[in-house]
């Protein structure tokens, strides 16, 4: 599909976005110029390419130089992403990626290219966990440097998905949710309690909130400048750079480790012990609290199984807004809760 000289992909979703609005684009195309402008940079002559999703519009275009730059609109239910990238590359430079400009009003960003993604220097050694032990411990790292600006977060539009709120959350999707059969509906309400006990346990833990990425995984770490070596070891200037924040919340940090969990365990399927590895790498970073490493795992374990209502709510409070189809909403949603059956 192309339009206007830009090669559109929609994946196959059947989603309304405002690439249709023939002014918007205009706007956005023209935004995009004069921030690069700002920058000291042209356009270059290449196809602009456009990623239709329906939880996001992302171009990516080519620069005059050689270089490429990124730029992303999400949708009112995640339009609190640009004003977060520029926060957190405020309060911790050099593990995000610096954006060439925001507008918070539109909910529009533009970044650089900052390197190849953790997903493409990868290979299928067993020994990349030495490189996933490293990525978990800087992205804890960033939780830690953050937790101070909890509320600067929410003041932002982050969801609050803190412990004390996030019982409310769940009652509410296990109401609500379509996808759900009446038997399985029935079994959450009464799991109501046991839900309430475990967010009770993250509250009174010494681990104070901070920002949940979320969807953690090797497609939103960038390598910055870094190569993987056959030993698992990642050379060269720069850590990780951390970035797709459009899914994030306030809540208990350890709620990060339930995606890049399953990936984990995946991809190291033959090894069951390296995701708890690969975790205690990441929570090493919280035990100089006084809490000790059995803990720490209890409360991960803990934390990624209220983190299934955060997923779920993504697609409640993002996907609808695109104008995606109830029935494709409702199935995710559901699939989320399911995991506390």
């Amino acid at each position: 599909m192309d339009v206007n000289g830009i090669v559109v992909e929609t994946g196959g979703y059947r989603a309304v976005t405002p690439w249709e609005d023939e002014k918007w684009r205009a706007e956005a195309l023209a935004w995009i110029s004069e921030r690069l402008v700002h920058r000291d940079l042209v356009a270059g002559d290449d196809p602009v390419w456009a990623r239709l999703r329906p939880w996001s519009v992302v171009l990516r275009v080519p620069v005059a130089d050689g270089r490429t730059a990124w730029f992303k609109a999400n949708p009112p239910g995640s339009a609190y992403e640009p004003a977060v990238m520029a926060a957190l590359h405020r309060w911790v430079p050099g593990r995000v990626v610096e954006p060439f400009a925001v507008d918070t009003t539109r909910a529009w960003s533009l970044l650089p290219d900052a390197g190849p993604m953790f997903a493409e220097v990868l290979t299928n050694d067993p020994e990349d966990l030495a490189a996933w032990s490293d990525m978990l411990r800087q992205y804890a790292q960033l939780q830690r440097e953050v937790e101070s600006h909890a509320d600067e977060l929410l003041a932002m539009g982050v969801p609050d998905f803190r412990p004390s709120r996030l019982v409310e959350r769940y009652r509410c999707l296990v109401e609500t949710a379509g996808g759900l059969r009446d038997s399985e509906r029935e079994t959450l309400r009464a799991a109501t309690p046991r839900f309430e006990e475990w967010c009770q346990l993250l509250a009174d833990s010494p681990v104070a909130c901070s920002l949940d990425q979320s969807d953690l995984h090797p497609a939103s770490v960038l390598t910055g400048g870094q190569h993987l070596t056959p030993t698992g070891a990642l050379t060269g200037d720069g850590g990780y750079l951390f970035f797709d924040w459009g899914d994030s919340s306030v809540t208990h940090p350890f709620a990060s480790l339930l995606v890049v969990g399953r990936v984990l365990d995946e991809r190291f399927d033959r090894d069951p012990a390296a995701r708890t590895r690969a975790w205690d790498a990441y929570l090493d970073a919280w035990a100089e609290r006084g809490t000790g490493l059995p803990e720490l795992r209890t409360l991960a374990t803990v934390a990624c199984r209220v983190a299934a209502v955060c997923r779920a709510d993504t697609w409640d409070r993002v996907f609808p807004s695109m104008s995606l189809t109830t029935a494709y909403r409702d199935a995710h949603i559901a699939r989320w809760l399911r995991e506390l059956l």
